[in-house]
């Protein structure tokens, strides 16, 4: 069964969050779209301190691919997360291919 759509006012806190990070509107909106990748993109945030972090706008897409690329994978752990964004934040990952495993 497809999860339900997130409630407005639940979207528009994402949104708000997923801005804070760097995330330019139009993609905040569109990971806000999706439960699954709202709440992966939301434990990312939170588990990593990515809102105050200072994040680029690319560095802000490339995890938010990341939690796109998380929704997909059931096999990657919390350590293969922290991980990854260690080396976005470190811009040793710079494209949503090199984040995807491409």
């Amino acid at each position: 069964m497809a999860a339900a759509a997130p409630s407005t006012g639940a979207s528009e806190n994402f949104i708000h969050l997923f801005k804070s990070t760097g995330l330019p509107q139009s993609k905040a909106a569109e990971a806000a779209k999706s439960p699954k990748i709202a709440s992966v993109f939301r434990d990312l945030i939170d588990s990593h301190n990515l809102a105050s972090a200072g994040l680029s706008e690319k560095q802000a897409v490339l995890v938010s691919a990341l939690a796109v690329q998380l929704t997909k994978s059931q096999n990657i752990g919390l350590d293969e997360r922290a991980y990854i964004v260690k080396v976005v934040l470190e811009e040793k990952l710079k494209s949503v291919d090199q984040v995807n495993g491409q």
